[in-house]
């Protein structure tokens, strides 16, 4: 596995992506409702009723039957407007019909009313409530949150790259220590038979083959522990990629170092252009200011312009032994007025959403200052850590190099009889020592290399991955699971 499918892995597979993707439907939906604060709102209401009355009675040895029936159909349809000035507007239109029908005795009689209306009325306020900016305020706070909610996604994707990316170079730092440690232990035991045979011929003590037998055993111990420590790594790369825990993984990924001299003013601007938490911090400073708005506009006078005209129509039918009478109606009235509501004494309430929202800008806006602050410090501090473990990366490799050619001169003279085993061991551990130190360093400046993508937001750019607000299979599985 290279570091590449690692990183897709992690992305296609953690929890921490699968939830806040989750989260993004929800997050949508609630833009699509804040958005719909200015679409025409419809309703419809419907009422049927009918009634029947029978009636039986014997007066003077008469019998007398009457049957009365009424059936009731009503109809409204109501539709509300609401628009960025603050005026709201609302249309109601009503049908309703009314059949009675009676029979006493043989004698039928229908009475049948239409009636008709409909109304429209609006209402404007002038001060408290009034104006765009007022009205708006709760549609901007939904979309400056889309736009903190987007940034919380990138920032979620950023940081499970960047922990992908530490405990797969973790993984990768251990399987070469562990060919380390092999190598180590593959040249302990070839010095052992050396040493035997120098026994054997007659040119070494007995007694000094201890030494090269006791670096031996120590050589399998410490392999032992590594191997160990290459399998808590490996589950630790398992559980971060989220796959069978029964995996066996081979890095496949090589230790390149690129030398990269990162320049501080390029890094901090890149930062404030890209770091999540940071834009997320100016967004919030803009829901505040629009906070503060409402609460100012709140403490205004309350005085609204208001008017409605309803029209009403009536027709009713007569059918009876006397004829038929037909009578229509029809009326329309109109008013316009003012209203006027001034708080004189005693509600401190608008005077504390002031207070409040001035106080909550002006600390958010210290916040903004600190994360700001602790950018600029972060920045500095990732590339002098980048600065220094290249350094050490170039003592180290120059290190490892000059210990080789120790081991060598070394090994040159046991094999004529001008050292001790002891000496040969000490060289043999100073080139593990060695190697491992150049391992750390290489394994130390690409991770500090990747903590300050981190830092200053370009992770995605770095790894050419495209940033997406939606994941396509997850609303899918989420829409199936609906169904």
């Amino acid at each position: 596995m290279s570091l590449t499918e690692a990183v897709l892995l992690a992305l296609r597979n953690s929890r921490t992506i699968k939830n806040a993707y989750l989260d993004r439907v929800v997050q949508k939906f609630n833009l699509k409702v804040a958005e719909d604060e200015f679409i025409p709102n419809i309703y419809l209401d419907a009422d049927l009723e009918r009634s029947r009355t029978d009636t039986d009675s014997i007066s003077e040895g008469q019998r007398t039957t009457s049957t009365s029936e009424t059936v009731t159909r009503d109809v409204y349809t109501t539709l509300t407007q609401k628009i960025p000035t603050g005026a709201e507007f609302e249309f109601i239109w009503n049908h309703g019909k009314l059949d009675n029908n009676a029979d006493s005795s043989g004698s039928k009689s229908q009475n049948d009313i239409a009636t008709g209306s409909w109304a429209v009325s609006i209402t404007q306020p002038l001060l408290k409530g009034g104006g765009i900016d007022v009205n708006m305020a709760s549609l901007r706070n939904s979309r400056n949150r889309e736009q903190q909610n987007i940034l919380g996604l990138k920032s979620t994707l950023i940081n499970t790259i960047t922990q992908t990316i530490l405990v797969y170079r973790s993984f990768l730092q251990a399987n070469q220590q562990v060919n380390i440690s092999k190598a180590s232990l593959d040249r302990s035991k070839a010095n052992m038979e050396i040493n035997k045979l120098l026994v054997e011929t007659g040119r070494m003590p007995a007694k000094d083959i201890i030494q090269a037998e006791a670096d031996v055993a120590n050589k399998e111990f410490s392999h032992q522990q590594i191997l160990n420590q290459l399998d808590s790594v490996r589950l630790n790369l398992i559980n971060q990629l989220d796959i069978d825990k029964y995996t066996q993984i081979i890095p496949t990924e090589t230790i390149q170092i690129i030398k990269v001299e990162p320049n501080l003013k390029n890094c901090t601007d890149l930062a404030f252009e890209n770091q999540p938490n940071y834009l997320q911090a100016l967004l919030n400073i803009k829901n505040l200011e629009i906070n503060l708005v409402v609460a100012q506009n709140n403490r205004l006078w309350d005085l609204s312009l208001q008017g409605n005209y309803n029209s009403t129509g009536k027709d009713t039918n007569q059918n009876s032994l006397s004829g038929f009478n037909r009578t229509d109606l029809d009326s329309g009235q109109w008013n316009v007025g003012l209203s006027l509501s001034i708080p004189l004494y005693g509600d401190l309430s608008r005077e504390q959403q002031v207070v409040s929202a001035k106080t909550n800008l002006r600390k958010a806006e210290i916040s903004l200052q600190e994360t700001r602050f602790g950018i600029e410090i972060d920045v500095k501090d990732a590339i002098r850590n980048v600065n220094s473990t290249l350094i050490q990366v170039d003592l180290a490799t120059k290190a490892r190099i000059l210990t080789e050619k120790q081991l060598a001169v070394e090994q040159e003279k046991l094999n004529v009889g001008r050292t001790t085993n002891f000496q040969l061991v000490t060289f043999q551990n100073d080139l593990v020592n060695a190697q491992n130190n150049e391992l750390n360093a290489k394994i130390a400046y690409l991770n500090a290399l990747s903590r300050l993508d981190q830092i200053i937001g370009t992770t995605l750019d770095t790894w050419k991955i495209e940033f997406k607000t939606e994941r396509d299979d997850i609303e899918k599985e989420l829409q199936g699971n609906a169904r």
